[in-house]
């Protein structure tokens, strides 16, 4: 049963409002002040139905000492202005007196089912950062800095195209996008309506045959789930050429029609579509039509494969080390100095999925808190167990050895000239740190 504080200074009120609420299931404790009110532990209710007249304060200076607990704010004063006033000091909903016993039930009702939004909504958040590590900045690396070059993008833009292997985490800068913009506390929705066998795409996008929700989508589809925020499309192009004109005749107006009538619905969000290929590609194949295309055609980013960003594996792994230790409660992790070597030598051709399967694989192996070579599954660390590539080998025994290797030992051993030594650093992008610069 839900507990109600009641505050209100007229006796005859409180007492049959008491009765009306307790006949229909609510524990209710009363006050006559809003000191009262504070004695009587307000966070500790689930609503509070404050008197906006109270001897002493007003009963909205309640509601800071409540929150997160939803107040509703009573007043024989029924003005817009009282109303607007309540609503500023963050009362979530107003009724005026005289009230019908039916109408306040309602307000109560309508009151705690939006609080127990909000407190599904705040967990969900909670669960997406624990869950998704990648909505977090991770300093230094490309998708960080991909991220800054889209900064005029993240808002002023409505329409983006983000296209790159499978792997690349393209759901994942589409994240810091959302998080890092104006739409920031509105809805973020991933759309996979291409393989919805459910309902039809047209439903699932752009709304139902009328003004009753289906399967939980509301009038507007997802597109109106996705209000005032972002909606993330999955592969455009599996939606059928007719659908995709639709879609590209509502984003172009900003409304989606109302079924049975001639009113429309406004549809104010960011539309960030992932792909495989470029629009141009699409275009030019003829998966994609035109009216979609060039809605995204002059905003859109490649997102380079793991193997072109090697200095994002480590800034990543450890990121996945760290999501780990929130999700399963472990303790610190490291990773070992030959274990970075192996991430580092590989080639990674599952990019930042493949990356995040392997740490994870390796947290539950390891013995301990730290990760070695071996628990990453990828080979010993060393020619007897890895098939390497030169390239590889010379990345993996440079990494490993460069800390306690001078330049002139580091090529003695690799069998070549200090200069071809350094050209090749060069060449794979694979400099010597000012820590690791030894005096000899």
């Amino acid at each position: 049963m839900k507990r109600l504080l009641l505050v209100e200074d007229e006796e005859v009120i409180l007492k049959a409002l008491r009765r009306l609420l307790e006949r229909n299931h609510f524990i209710v404790e009363t006050a006559n002040t809003v000191e009262q009110a504070i004695e009587a532990q307000p966070r500790s209710f689930d609503l509070i139905l404050a008197d906006l007249r109270l001897p002493g304060a007003e009963g909205t200076s309640v509601i800071p000492l409540a929150d997160p607990v939803p107040v509703v704010i009573m007043t024989s004063y029924a003005s817009v202005r009282s109303a607007v006033d309540a609503m500023r000091h963050g009362a979530i909903d107003y009724i005026a007196k005289p009230f019908d016993h039916d109408e306040l039930l309602m307000v109560i009702q309508r009151a705690l089912m939006q609080n127990l939004m909000q407190a599904q909504n705040r967990a969900l958040r909670l669960d997406v950062q624990r869950t998704q590590p990648c909505q977090q900045h991770v300093k230094g690396t490309v998708l960080e800095d991909m991220l800054a070059s889209l900064e005029d993008l993240k808002d002023v833009q409505p329409f983006l195209h983000l296209h790159g292997e499978r792997g690349t985490d393209r759901e994942g800068l589409a994240r810091l996008i959302h998080a890092n913009g104006s739409r920031r506390d509105a809805p973020f929705v991933v759309a996979d309506v291409g393989a919805d066998t459910a309902s039809s795409d047209a439903i699932a996008l752009l709304g139902n045959t009328g003004e009753v929700p289906l399967d939980g989508l509301p009038p507007g589809g997802l597109l109106q789930a996705a209000r005032n925020g972002t909606l993330v499309l999955r592969h455009p192009e599996k939606l059928s050429h007719e659908l995709q004109k639709q879609l590209a005749e509502v984003l172009e107006q900003g409304a989606v029609d109302l079924p049975g009538s001639s009113r429309q619905r406004s549809i104010n969000v960011k539309v960030i579509t992932i792909g495989l290929d470029s629009i141009e590609s699409l275009l030019a194949t003829e998966e994609l039509v035109p009216q979609l295309g060039n809605l995204f055609i002059h905003d859109q980013c490649a997102v380079p494969p793991l193997r072109q960003r090697r200095e994002d594996i480590l800034p990543l792994a450890r990121q996945q080390l760290r999501a780990m230790e929130r999700r399963h409660g472990y303790p610190r992790m490291k990773l070992t100095t030959d274990a970075e070597a192996v991430l580092l030598a590989n080639d990674w051709p599952g990019n930042v999925t493949e990356l995040d399967n392997v740490i994870s694989r390796a947290v539950f192996v390891a013995n301990g808190n730290t990760v070695t070579s071996d628990n990453l599954g990828l080979g010993e660390g060393t020619l007897s167990g890895r098939n390497l590539s030169l390239d590889e080998y010379f990345r993996y025994f440079v990494i490993r050895n460069q800390a306690h290797l001078s330049e002139t030992e580091l090529a003695a051993r690799l069998g070549i000239s200090r200069k071809a030594l350094w050209e090749r650093r060069t060449k794979m992008d694979l400099p010597r740190s000012s820590s690791e610069e030894l005096s000899r």
